[in-house]
């Protein structure tokens, strides 16, 4: 089963921000010598900054529950946690540090292994974390 990633504001408070750094960096190119070209090099990079983290980052990252593992992907990076490693799944609690795969800043860490973290973001929470805990269970290692 395939879950899409879910987008909320945190990406375009990114882009938003990321505007407000160009637009001062711009200015103070443009007040000492009075020249806009400064503004197009600046514009043309803040366009595809925003094409590239509002379209393509939210349409190339999916998580996709397969035979004997999970395969996140994002842009070009993939990542398979197969499902006897599974730990836990819980919800960020702010600011994250780590490996992330995720477009929305309300989340979720998938643990696995022993000491390894992702932060991911599916669409439908509920399900995803049923699932998971369903493969969590029928992979678990019996001792």
């Amino acid at each position: 089963m395939r879950f899409r990633t879910k987008t909320e504001w945190f990406l375009w408070a990114a882009v938003g921000f990321v505007f407000l750094i160009y637009l001062g960096v711009g200015l103070l190119m443009y007040f000492p010598n009075g020249d806009v070209s400064a503004f197009y090099g600046l514009a043309i990079i803040w366009l595809f900054l925003a094409f590239f983290l509002l379209w393509i980052l939210p349409k190339t990252t999916h998580y996709t529950f397969l035979a004997d593992h999970l395969l996140c992907q994002s842009v070009g990076f993939k990542k398979r946690i197969y499902y006897e490693t599974f730990n836990k799944l819980e919800p960020s609690n702010g600011l994250y540090a780590g490996w992330k795969m995720s477009t929305a800043w309300n989340c979720l860490i998938l643990r696995y292994n022993k000491y390894d973290e992702l932060l991911i973001s599916p669409q439908d929470e509920a399900a995803f974390t049923e699932l998971f805990e369903a493969k969590k269970a029928q992979f678990a290692k019996t001792n």
